[in-house]
């Protein structure tokens, strides 16, 4: 085996060119997938958790059947359960706020256009998420602050409002109560998200409660953890202590599904085009391996007739292939990783139309991030070792049907 390894070695360099030229198109393939994977999983870590820190909060409880109906009859009351503690016992929960979500219309002396209405806890909500702090004119909301809300900076906009300025809600409250009242304009907010910026008016929670005529109810509790991509796994145990024929625990993935389903089409997308590269290579190291063979058919017979056997050959063309392989994955391989150690940190700031991209698509991205997860460096290693065994498959086939004779006879 030691003789073979020699051989093989001393066989890659024989011709250099087309060696290096195998060994470069696979090195080019490792970079381009691992950058790729690493920019896809680090943009989109990034992405989620600043949307889910945002508003929707790693978890959110409600009565059952909220989620789909949406209306103040699906309410929670604040004593049919000690909720603070409910929630101690669980190490991975780090803050927790109440809120009470209904839909009204909001007019002001030029217009009216419809909102949803979110009553929060100021002091608690600003540790499970982040939407109600980002005032762009004003200020935030503070607890004790009564007949004063926040707008989105385009709900402000249609309604030609600003800082200062008064508007009337009119809303049909708990068990058909109507509800209307006059609010001041203390802050105006961008999210980033057109949605939210859209159509959202944010109060206290007291006020909340009185103009929907809901004392003492709210609609949903919103969670913060430890680790939101836990989430799936932490909403189960919540549904265990709490009940699931009373309450619907659902993580931020079940509550916006529409960014799963925008990964997936991404991902579909990308693994396209691995593929393709992936094919490119395999129809390379394909090639390469035919034309050694053919151009060693002579050299292979004087082998068989002095005594090597064409498992022995077949060995040592293999050992050639997974030599070249392995080299350019070690190369690959090392100038990605220090590349993404270098970026992971630093991530390249997004401007321009790129930005505007983004925010088209109700994203908002500070800048395109690295992820260092494993998978970015297995995936193409794993790949690539795959397809270079399945392009050698014929070649050495092939090999193995040599006769000594015919290929002594080889010119």
């Amino acid at each position: 085996m030691t003789k073979l390894l020699k051989l093989a070695w001393r066989d890659i360099w024989r011709n250099r060119r087309r060696s290096l030229l195998t060994m470069g198109a696979i090195v080019f393939a490792v970079i381009i997938i691992s950058l790729a994977n690493s920019v896809q999983y680090g943009t989109y870590d990034a992405m989620e958790e600043l949307v889910v820190r945002l508003f929707s909060g790693d978890l959110q409880v409600h009565r059952a059947g909220f989620q789909d109906e949406r209306t103040l009859s699906y309410s929670m009351e604040d004593d049919e359960q000690d909720w603070a503690e409910s929630f101690e016992v669980y190490p991975w929960i780090e803050a927790s706020s109440r809120r009470l979500s209904g839909f009204g219309l909001v007019s002001s002396d030029s217009s009216s256009a419809g909102a949803m209405i979110v009553g929060i806890e100021p002091e608690a909500e600003s540790h499970v998420s982040t939407f109600a702090n980002l005032p762009t004119e004003g200020e935030a909301l503070a607890p004790g602050d009564d007949h004063a809300v926040l707008l989105g900076q385009i709900l402000a906009n249609n309604l030609d409002v600003a800082v200062g300025d008064s508007v009337v809600v009119l809303t049909q409250g708990y068990r058909s109560m109507m509800g209307a009242d006059l609010y001041a304009v203390k802050g105006l907010i961008r999210t980033g998200s057109p949605d939210l910026d859209r159509g959202m008016m944010i109060m206290t929670l007291p006020d909340a409660q009185y103009l929907f005529s809901m004392e003492d109810r709210f609609t949903e509790i919103v969670l913060r953890t430890q680790d939101f991509r836990e989430a799936g796994a932490y909403a189960a145990l919540l549904r265990q202590e709490l009940g699931e024929d009373r309450y619907e625990v659902m993580p931020w993935k079940a509550l916006m599904p529409e960014m799963q389903q925008m990964r997936a089409l991404d991902d579909a997308g990308n693994y396209i085009f691995y593929l393709f590269l992936l094919l490119l290579i395999g129809f390379e190291i394909f090639n390469t391996t035919t034309m050694s063979i053919m151009e060693r058919v002579r050299e292979f017979g004087v082998m068989m007739s002095i005594g090597m056997k064409p498992r022995q050959i077949s060995l040592l063309v293999g050992l050639e292939l997974a030599m070249k392989v392995m080299l350019a994955l070690m190369v690959g391989l090392g100038i990605t990783f220090i590349t993404v150690w270098m970026l992971k940190d630093n991530p390249i700031p997004v401007t321009g139309e790129l930005q505007q991209m983004y925010q088209d698509w109700g994203w908002t991205i500070e800048g395109i991030s690295f992820s260092a997860r494993p998978v970015v460096f297995l995936f193409p290693m794993v790949s690539v070792s795959i397809m270079a065994l399945l392009s050698m498959i014929y070649p050495i086939l092939r090999m193995r049907r040599f006769s000594p004779v015919e290929a002594l006879r080889t010119t």
